[in-house]
């Protein structure tokens, strides 16, 4: 077999130990590909999209469904994955977890879509979902690989797995179509998947184009730098803060669209279009000089708009350390994204045997609607890694007071509220928020603060934490008293999804352990339920441990060791 290969930066890096390969159909192959299916180029196609295309959400279950579990370029899924290779770093996988992991969320009777041998394994172990699979795997995303099949055959002679979609959406008009996020290219194929079955609309289960991609980053929070100077410093030293804080919020598009001041932290955005180095490293500079001088800051956090992971998060930053602002410009030049300057937040923490949590709690939207509970996050320094579910009964067993709880769901259905609001539906079917319930100096000296940190409007991380709970309290046959957790885990290189269910074990009479997802090597996730969500979270950190002894598992939080391989 010829050794694949991709270019980053003027270097050429192996493409090894991926299950998809590095295929993408560039903009003027996707334009070609629109004039062939839909007769229109994107243009033509995203206009239609807006009005054929429905953003509809619905519980798992509640009606059929079509998982297309594929990665989004709008999330840079394959850069993310080629950036660490480029760094001689393990990836991700997006393309192979994401299809493989977006099974769980398939009801009995639903289809989903997939490629690769860690799909087929969390087909199998689901019982009941009908798997499709597309059989080509030289492309990074299962959306092109679709577009290439509708383009190779005509309509009267599809593709199976296109037939087979065509088939349910015309026996069933009613599908949903389940999705990480509607991008373009996905866009496109559900258009044309729309008009092969005849529909006048069709269903799908992400948010609306505006939602995804216009406000679907952290820049929505933060002013830029040039809005910011619009709005004077403060007057006197003793002035507070949060009255500035509200003003610089004032200035940013997104209140000026919606007229909705969301609970924030102090921080800029930096524009990469348009920006060459010199002018970046004057946003930066720039930036931490108001984070000084307006707020009396220290150090700061630099953060990708975008990021999926957490990885590429820099914590700590001097904010006088003029070398170290300039190093984090040359960073953001090295993509096309855009990039926030924050405050470092000094937040509160929780600790459970072997780790100690930071509070960061997250409230979601699921299904249209603002949902029950909320998450407190498992995380590895700046990097995502679980979801333990919380209410407001039970957030205080991680030190969050009820009422603190209550504002963190209060700011996400304010901002739910602004893309409803005014006598629209900007169709914000689904999404997260990330907290931080943190201290930050300076001029707000030692006073807490309750503010929104990552915007995530799209499937998210704790859809998995709130199926499992539904799992869990099927099996458990109760819903009152069962908690759950969820926790990313970094497969050994033999360990696929058969083999770590093996490893799971039997949990105890008043519990439940699942293993959810494995690609081998890669990527991986586990759950545990439990009467106590504190509880739940001990049990699934332990469980990790305990894999990760047994040579299942790469590392573990707990055992902080890394196993070669």
């Amino acid at each position: 077999m010829q050794e694949q290969t991709v270019v980053h930066r003027g270097r050429t890096l192996a493409w090894e130990g991926f299950c998809m390969g590095p295929g993408l159909l560039s903009r003027a192959e996707l334009e070609d590909v629109s004039r062939r299916l839909l007769g229109v180029g994107l243009a033509g196609a995203e206009a239609a999209a807006d009005v054929e295309l429905r953003p509809f959400g619905a519980e798992r279950g509640q009606v059929p469904a079509i998982v297309l579990g594929t990665a989004s370029t709008l999330k840079g899924c394959f850069e993310a994955d080629v950036a660490q290779l480029a760094l001689g770093r393990s990836p991700d996988d997006f393309s192979a977890y994401m299809e493989a992991r977006s099974v769980y969320l398939a009801a009995p009777g639903d289809l989903a879509v997939g490629r690769g041998e860690p799909w087929r394994q969390a087909v199998a172990a689901s019982g009941k979902v009908v798997g499709v699979e597309v059989a080509d795997t030289s492309y990074y995303y299962l959306s092109h690989a679709l577009l290439a099949l509708a383009v190779a055959a005509p309509t009267e002679r599809l593709a199976t797995p296109l037939d087979v979609l065509v088939r349910q959406l015309r026996a069933a008009p009613e599908t949903v179509v389940r999705l990480f996020a509607a991008d373009t290219e996905t866009r496109v194929l559900l258009l044309w998947l729309k008009r092969a079955a005849g529909l006048t609309e069709l269903r799908v289960d992400a948010n609306g184009p505006e939602i995804a991609a216009r406000w679907n980053r952290k820049t929505t929070l933060y002013p830029t730098v040039e809005e910011a100077f619009e709005v004077p410093g403060p007057r006197a030293a003793d002035d507070d803060p949060r009255l500035l804080l509200d003003a610089e919020a004032e200035v940013t598009p997104f209140h000026r669209e919606f007229g909705v001041l969301l609970p924030r932290l102090p921080g800029y955005s930096l524009t990469r279009r348009g920006s060459d180095e010199a002018s970046m490293r004057d946003q930066v500079r720039s930036a931490a000089r108001l984070l000084r001088e307006r707020y009396g800051l220290e150090l700061g956090c630099f953060k990708p708009a975008e990021e999926l992971t957490g990885s590429r998060i820099r914590m700590g930053v001097p904010l006088d350390d003029v070398a170290a602002l300039d190093a984090l410009a040359r960073q953001a030049m090295e993509t096309e994204e855009d990039y926030v300057l924050e405050v470092h937040t000094h937040y509160g923490r929780h600790r459970v045997p072997g780790y100690e949590f930071i509070l960061a709690p997250s409230a979601h939207v699921v299904a249209g609607r603002p949902a029950e509970g909320g998450t407190v996050q498992i995380t590895r320094g700046s990097v995502w890694e679980g979801s333990v579910y919380v209410d407001e009964d039970t957030c205080a067993r991680f030190d969050i007071a009820p009422a603190d709880f209550r504002a963190v769901r209060e700011g996400v259905a304010a901002l739910h509220g602004a893309f409803q609001g005014a006598g629209r539906d900007l169709g914000f079917v689904k999404g997260g928020v990330d907290f931080a319930l943190a201290r930050l100096g300076g001029r707000f000296g030692d006073r807490q603060v309750i503010a929104m940190q990552d915007l995530n409007l799209s499937s998210n991380g704790a859809e998995y934490v709130r199926a499992f709970l539904t799992e869990a309290r099927e099996v458990l046959g109760r819903e009152q008293g069962v908690y759950a957790a969820t926790k990313v885990v970094r497969p050994a290189a033999e360990t696929d999804l058969k083999r770590l269910e093996d490893g799971i074990g039997q949990p105890g009479p008043e519990g439940h352990v699942r293993a959810i997802t494995s690609v081998a090597g890669r990527w991986g996730l586990i759950g545990a339920a439990a009467p106590c969500p504190r509880q739940a979270a001990q049990e699934v950190l332990e469980l990790e441990q305990r894999l990760h002894r047994a040579g299942l598992l790469r590392t573990s939080l707990r055992d902080e060791s890394v196993q070669p391989g």
